[in-house]
């Protein structure tokens, strides 16, 4: 219990003094590899003795399908099949943090620093995550938002329901999730844009502003963890992005 809390406090601090609550958009100038191994991010993700044997980068959540998902607890009171999403919206009884809803799932989102990575984890159990069971869990227990259970079926809701869309990873604003194509290199000429299709998406994240993104992409890389997201794979594998609280 002492050391979940004292990880949870860092967490916290380690995300506000990367991001800070202002800097909401990611119009910025490329961070390199070397400068992330120099400005005291994790290098996993971009270690290339690390990724280019990591099956599970590879994978992300491809090949997780989920046939359905009780929508009540957003209020909607129906039923969600795959292909068929429901807007979700953000419980009322829940007061905006620091003026805004995307504060609440940034916070959430901090408090589970650091929580393994299990490709198909159990989407009622938050002890450990694959991608998109992480934001899944981070806007449920924030607000009350029920998402989809898999990064497709998100963009996919994206897609549908947001007021906010893009494919130009630069109009990222802090809790906007993005979604990504799995890794396949460190070679920008890997990532053809012709096949960045939502059909092709395996891995999800939130953006927190300042060029960084919260998210998990496998066990070798530690579970969930913040990352740059310019100048490296997940710049290049980039393919939409969205708020889903607009």
């Amino acid at each position: 219990m002492g050391r979940r809390f004292i990880r949870k406090s860092a967490a916290i601090g380690l995300l506000f003094a990367l991001v800070g609550c202002a800097g909401q958009n990611a119009g910025q100038e490329p961070t390199s590899e070397a400068q992330q191994a120099g400005n005291g991010i994790d290098r996993r993700l971009v270690d290339t003795r690390v990724t280019n044997g990591d099956l599970l980068l590879r994978q992300g959540d491809a090949g997780l399908e989920f046939a359905s998902s009780n929508a009540a607890a957003n209020g909607t009171g129906g039923v969600r099949a795959l292909g068929e999403p429901v807007k979700a919206y953000p419980n009322p009884a829940i007061a905006p943090y620091q003026g805004g809803y995307a504060e609440n799932v940034v916070s959430a989102a901090a408090m589970y620093f650091g929580t393994p990575y299990e490709y198909g984890s159990d989407r009622a159990d938050p002890s450990t995550f694959d991608c998109s069971d992480f934001t899944r869990w981070a806007f449920l227990s924030a607000l009350g938002m029920d998402l989809p259970k898999d990064s497709r079926s998100q963009a996919r809701y994206v897609e549908a329901f947001s007021g906010r869309s893009y494919r130009d990873i630069g109009q990222a604003r802090r809790g906007d999730l993005l979604f990504f194509v799995g890794y396949r290199g460190s070679n920008p000429e890997s990532y053809p844009e012709a096949e960045k299709t939502i059909d092709r998406i395996s891995h999800t994240g939130i953006y927190l502003g300042n060029g960084k993104m919260i998210h998990t992409a496998s066990v070798r890389t530690g579970g969930v963890r913040i990352d740059d997201v310019f100048g490296n794979h997940l710049q290049w594998r980039f393919v939409l992005g969205g708020s889903v609280l607009e």
